[in-house]
Order: structure tokens, then C-alpha cells, then sequence
């Protein structure tokens, strides 16, 4: 690895060949792909006791969460501007708030251990675009739609894996042009059923109420989207849905454009049993927003553990890396 210093620009240049003796970097990485993924390795102190017990799949997901992680790494070193006072601090709650007038596309990798209950991973992409829209001079609409790219074991055949899209999750808020320290939106939710395979979607249509929220107080960015939606159109032999979800954020501005996060996805069948219910992830992380030319970026890692999850997922640990890329007005 070199870092070069030109003023206010990092470059890093990463020599990584795939062979070749004496390479600190290739042992490094083979070392540590062996304590990750060796199957003949049977100590429960190793990483790969305690994730998964496929060496094929982990590597397979190990190499798209590469990617991302060396894309933030580029920007992160790229960097040519830092949040440093008051007036960037405003700036910096203004990208984070989802009721400003900043448009974002932030693309989030999730990777589910255990998911199913089988030794191996789920991997899940959600690209989430969020426009607002002016439509009076003191209300905008805000629309978000989550589409969600799936890789995950094939629980029917159990071998084997499946891919592809999920259902699309479009959402559109009502919400005041001007916003204070606190803010709020209502609207309509909807869920259609795209997944071709029936293992990464509902096969219904499902629509119902949803709210966002957001207050600044002090360095903090709260808030949540909450909704609740319930099927009525779909494959008939499909089971009916009624759900909720609870997205919550929680930000805590640090200095130089670092923050302190906590953004869990809870959720909750209704059509489950009562112990079954919820989905409850406990954790956090933290990130970095940083700007490339003129163009903001932000890159967030964070660590759940379930705390609660329905028997038929049994997901308990999840890590989870954000790349969000903001639009301000």
C-alpha cells in the first residue's frame, strides 16, 4: 500500500497480485482467508466456527463486500473537504435528515449469518433512492422506493442458491418545505410483488399508512419511518400479509465529518404467533461523510445482533455497510 500526499488530496495505490513469493500482502490475506474459511479447522475460537461452515459461499460474499468496502476505502482517501464547524455541522444534519431538500442514494449491503438456520449467509443489496418533490411552494411529496437484491441458500430444494431481485418497496410522504428542529411526513406505502421466485418475495400486492420523522436537537439526528401494510391482490396461494416495520436512525455528529450511528430495521408479522412476532436488532456503528469535487458521500458500517427473530429466519447476526451518496438542493 502507498499513500501519497499532494496537498489536500490522498491517493492510495494498492498492489495486490493474485500470486508471488515474499508478497506481505498475499500471506496476510491467505492467512487470514484460512482462519476465516478452513473447514478442517474445528476451534470454536476461530471466525469461521462462529459464522458459517461453507468456505465456498462465505468467499463468494466476502468478495462483494469487498467491493464496497474498497470503494468507500477510494473515497474515504480521496476526500478534499472535512465538516469543521457550525455552519458544516448544519450542513452535515441537513444530508442526514430524510425531510431536507437533499436527494440520496445510498446503497446498503447487509450480510445475514445464519439466515434460515443453515451454516451460511444471506446477502442483501437494498438500493433506496429518495427524491423530494415540490408540488406547492410549502409541501413537497417524498418519494423513496427500496429495491432489494437477494442472494441467500434455496430453502426448498436446500441446495444450491437462489438470486435476484425482491419486491420493490415504494413510498410517498407529504411533508412541509420548510423544516425546523422537527419535522414530519404521511403517506402512502406500497409493496409489489416483483421477486420471480417466490423465496425472495410475498407474490402480494400489499399497501397501507406510513410516517417519517426527524428532530435535530443539539449534534443529534432522531427519527424513524414507520408503516404498516396489508395484502388484498396476489398469487392466491400465497400466505396474506400484514406486517410492520420500524426503520429508526440515530445519529451523533462527532467532529471532522464523524459520526456515531444506530439504524435498526424492526419488524413485525402480525400473522405469526405472538413469540414470533418481531425482529429486534441491537447494535450500532458509526461513519464518515465526506466530500469527492462537489459531490457528498457517506460511508457507515454497523453490527446487529437480533435480540428477537421469528424461528423461521433465525438470522442472529448481521453486518451491515452503507454507501450513500447525497444530491443537496
Amino acid at each position: 500500500m502507498l499513500l501519497l500526499n499532494t496537498g489536500k488530496i490522498f491517493f492510495v495505490v494498492i498492489a495486490s497480485p493474485r500470486s508471488g513469493r515474499g508478497n506481505p500482502w498475499i500471506h496476510w490475506k491467505d492467512r487470514l482467508l484460512r482462519r476465516v474459511f478452513d473447514p478442517s479447522r474445528n476451534d470454536e475460537k476461530t471466525w469461521y466456527s462462529l459464522v458459517y461452515k461453507n468456505p465456498s459461499d462465505g468467499e463468494i460474499l466476502l468478495k462483494k463486500w469487498h467491493l464496497s468496502l474498497y470503494l468507500f476505502l477510494g473515497f474515504l482517501c480521496f476526500s478534499t473537504a472535512h465538516a469543521k464547524n457550525t455552519s458544516d455541522l448544519e450542513l452535515l444534519q441537513d444530508l442526514e435528515n430524510p425531510l431536507s431538500n437533499v436527494i440520496s442514494l445510498p446503497f446498503q449491503n447487509d450480510l445475514n449469518f445464519g439466515y434460515a438456520g443453515k451454516d451460511q449467509p444471506q446477502y442483501i443489496l437494498k438500493i433506496a433512492p429518495q427524491i423530494p418533490i415540490r408540488v406547492h411552494k410549502n409541501i413537497k411529496v417524498i418519494t423513496r422506493t427500496i429495491i432489494p437484491v437477494q442472494y441467500q441458500v434455496n430453502n426448498v430444494t436446500k441446495r444450491g442458491h437462489i438470486s435476484g431481485i425482491g419486491d420493490l418497496n415504494p413510498q410517498f410522504y407529504l411533508s412541509p418545505v420548510h423544516i425546523g428542529k422537527t419535522a414530519a411526513g404521511f403517506g402512502p406505502v406500497f409493496n409489489l410483488p416483483t421477486a420471480k421466485n417466490s423465496q425472495l418475495g410475498s407474490g402480494k400486492v400489499s399497501a397501507g399508512p406510513g410516517m417519517v420523522f426527524a428532530a435535530t436537537p443539539s449534534r443529534w439526528v432522531l427519527g424513524f419511518y414507520a408503516y404498516n401494510v396489508w395484502s388484498f391482490a396476489g398469487v392466491k396461494n400465497q400466505p396474506r400479509v400484514n406486517s410492520f416495520t420500524l426503520e429508526a436512525f440515530s445519529y451523533y455528529n462527532l467532529s471532522n465529518g464523524w459520526y456515531l450511528a444506530y439504524l435498526p430495521l424492526i419488524t413485525a408479522d402480525w400473522t405469526l404467533k405472538h413469540t414470533q412476532k418481531w425482529t429486534v436488532p441491537v447494535g450500532g456503528g458509526g461513519g464518515y461523510i465526506f466530500k469527492v469535487n462537489e459531490q457528498f458521500v457517506s460511508g457507515t458500517f454497523q453490527f446487529f445482533y437480533n435480540a428477537a427473530v421469528p424461528s423461521t429466519v433465525r438470522t442472529k447476526w448481521t453486518a451491515r455497510f452503507t454507501l450513500n451518496f447525497f444530491f443537496p438542493d
